[in-house]
């Protein structure tokens, strides 16, 4: 079996204290290094060619694609393998190595990309790193860049596919500072582009998702999700736009739709949520992230109807919800799809059947499905929350206000826990420490619906949403 030959990609700019560890890590699998210098004023490149790498000096015009791609155009490998300079691949015998390069079908690999702690960085899926040296495997978008488009084309003309792979990259350059520098540098990017080209959805499904803050998968109404919001539809509209296969849809519309679903949930637009819902799972049955936000969604709207539990709309709602689970455990597992997948399989199905089960007043079954989401995971916060509400329901509120304090403790970010706690504490005639909860609310999370009056409302009139 004849050696497939491997070319290194990177790009880097003053990482003279990371550089090294990062071409350390592959030497024993790759044939080429080539660097793309982006205006270094310290060791970096001396260091890059003390181990063999060519370095090419890149002036840098606010484009990863570019800069990358002019690495790989140098590339000679049958393959290339693409590390930043702050990250290094696990180790890995070359003999599997290069058994996976030898695969007939296989265009490109997905690598597990995570931080020091095993973490998948951000929380995403695996992403393409090593794939075929040819030349329509080339990187768009001068931020968040990737190879999507070439693979597409790619897998069109040759039909190989991109597969996963066994292959870890770690990154231990997520520090604070260097996050919010990139942060900033990226959004800057980010509003060039989109005055540039604003009918390209990718631009704007990346302004929406920075602009959102997430509790698993759960957006929260701090401030700016509104603008996120309306980011995210303009991402959505110009995406859909004369797309009707998700065969030849951008691999990021689903998430781009369960985080529109999530923001519109996180303003109080549940009508405007459930048809999203209804439209995703139109296009992704089966995608465990899109089932989750339509049981959401149709959750919401049970809560708004909660006292009329026997109603045809009610036992509807709650039928298609309980399908929508089951659906969720009769997925085929993936191989190892990373933690957020596994919450997504396990945990949440645990939560949302909890809640179902408290709004059709079944105490004791919504009480066991988060003891076993609790046995899962000891600090989710929707377990601790769903706690406090079955005390809450069964007339407990002691207990129920030892929960939601666990709850707020564990996780400051749950907004529900402070708004029902409020209203928990407004119950037990406590009105000082609702006061205190319910302004701690409105300031960390401004563009929740019931938030922004000038003083407590009555809760006690209020339903959960």
């Amino acid at each position: 079996m004849k050696r497939k030959t491997v070319t290194l990609c990177m790009i880097a700019r003053d990482e003279e204290a990371n550089i090294g560890g990062a071409i350390k890590s592959v030497l024993a699998l790759v044939d080429e290094i080539i660097v793309a210098d982006t205006g270094s004023s310290d060791n970096t490149a001396i260091i890059a060619e003390g181990y063999g790498a060519r370095v090419i000096d890149v002036p840098w015009e606010d484009d990863f694609a570019s800069a990358r791609n002019r690495t790989l155009d140098m590339a000679s490998g049958d393959w290339v393998l693409v590390l930043d300079a702050d990250e290094f691949l696990q180790s890995i015998r070359p003999v599997e190595f290069q058994r996976l390069l030898h695969d007939p079908g296989a265009a490109a690999y997905r690598v597990r990309v995570t931080d020091g702690t095993g973490s998948l960085l951000g929380g995403a899926g695996c992403r393409v790193r090593l794939f075929r040296n040819h030349p329509l495997l080339r990187f768009t978008y001068p931020v968040r860049e990737n190879l999507e488009i070439g693979l597409g084309a790619y897998g069109r003309a040759t039909g190989h596919r991109v597969l996963d792979s066994n292959l870890v990259v770690v990154n231990e350059g997520d520090t604070p500072h260097r996050l919010l520098a990139a942060r900033e540098r990226d959004q800057r990017i980010l509003r060039l582009v989109r005055e540039t080209d604003p009918n390209e959805p990718y631009f704007a499904y990346l302004a929406g998702c920075n602009g959102l803050n997430l509790l698993d998968d759960d957006v929260l109404p701090t401030a700016g999700v509104r603008k996120a919001l309306a980011d995210l539809g303009q991402a959505w509209q110009l995406a859909r736009k004369g797309q009707d296969r998700p065969a030849t849809a951008p691999a990021w519309l689903p998430d781009l739709g369960c985080k529109l679903l999530g923001a519109h949930l996180a303003v109080g637009d549940t009508g405007a949520a459930r048809s999203l819902g209804a439209d995703l799972l139109d296009l992704y049955p089966h995608h465990c992230g899109v089932i989750l936000q339509a049981v959401a969604a149709d959750l919401a709207r049970l809560a708004a109807i909660s006292g009329a539990r026997g109603s045809l709309e009610f036992r509807q709602a709650s039928a298609r919800i309980e399908s929508w689970l089951d659906r969720i455990d009769e997925l085929t597992p993936q191989p190892d799809t990373g933690d957020r997948e596994s919450r997504r399989r396990t945990l949440y199905p645990l939560r949302y059947r909890g809640e179902l089960a408290l709004l059709e007043g079944k105490v004791s079954e919504a009480v066991v499905m988060f003891e076993q989401a609790l046995d899962l995971d000891p600090a989710y916060s929707f377990a601790w929350l769903g706690m406090a509400e079955c005390c809450r329901y069964a007339g407990d509120r002691k207990r129920a206000l030892k929960h939601y304090l666990h709850t707020v403790a564990q996780c400051p970010d749950n907004h529900r826990a402070w708004l029902w706690g409020s209203r928990l504490m407004q119950e037990m005639d406590c009105p000082g420490n609702a006061l205190t909860w319910w302004n701690r609310f409105c300031l960390q999370f401004p563009e929740h619906p019931a938030a922004g009056a000038d003083h407590l409302p009555n809760l006690l009139e209020s339903t959960p949403a």
